[in-house]
């Protein structure tokens, strides 16, 4: 199996303009995203895939591999699939461009979802929260998945809500990393977003409206998102630590 690493990376944000060229530790974030990546031996090829050209001359200028696509792209998912209509390959990971400490380890627990079961299309992690306010967050995407680890449901909201005394469920944090296989990736792309998709905001709400499925693992790995320009020194720590 090809399996193609794809880092979608857009300059335009609402809360944080220009943000996979932060400066972290004296280079871009989107070059320490694509390093993690790099190291999963997995991957036959990793790409950043871009609609804006400062983004692409920093990613040649740091000698990684960078791909054009259109700048009308809804989603991230969008994105990788125009790169999959590009570049031959069998299975193809979306990897977060706003997460340069991601352990390589979660992106190959994602790809074992493909390995351990053949039927898998659509793939992702999930971590269980207990923090109160991480669980009430909207910022906080929840899953609720099945006995066989497919999403039932998505929301930012709290689910399970847990209102019920004495029969408390664990509560799941989806972790933003996807992994499909090339024929459903470019089939999710044709479709229009759904008013699920659209009302919380969470891309695969789109394929299981029309009853498609999600697998997810748990994961026990943690990561660190740069949302916001704050969340910058907290990456800087970590990254100045293991590069000593």
């Amino acid at each position: 199996m090809k399996i193609i690493g794809v880092i979608p990376a857009r300059y335009k944000s609402s809360r944080f303009p220009g943000k996979p060229l932060t400066d972290i530790c004296g280079r871009p974030m989107i070059y320490w995203v694509y390093q993690q990546a790099k190291k999963v031996k997995e991957f036959y090829e990793v790409y950043v895939a871009t609609d804006d050209e400062r983004i692409r001359e920093i990613c040649e200028a740091h000698d990684m591999k960078v791909i054009m696509t259109s700048d009308q792209h809804q989603t991230g998912s969008d994105r990788v699939a125009e790169v999959a209509q590009k570049v031959e390959g069998d299975l193809f990971v979306n990897v977060q461009g706003d997460e340069p400490v991601i352990d390589p380890e979660m992106i190959r627990q994602v790809i074992s979802l493909f390995t351990e079961d053949e039927s898998v299309y659509f793939g992702s992690l999930k971590k269980e929260i207990t923090d109160p306010e991480e669980i009430r967050a909207s910022s906080t995407v929840k899953v609720v998945t099945d006995d066989n680890g497919d999403a039932m449901y998505f929301s930012r909201s709290v689910i399970p809500s847990n209102l019920k005394d004495g029969r408390l469920a664990r509560v799941f944090r989806h972790v933003g990393i996807y992994a499909y296989k090339k024929d459903f990736l470019l089939k999710f792309a044709a479709m229009e977003q759904t008013e699920l998709e659209l009302g919380e905001g969470i891309e695969p709400l789109r394929a299981m409206q029309r009853g498609y499925k999600i697998r997810l693992k748990e994961t026990e790995y943690t990561s660190i998102g740069v949302d916001l320009p704050e969340h910058v020194a907290q990456v800087e720590k970590i990254i100045g630590r293991e590069n000593k």
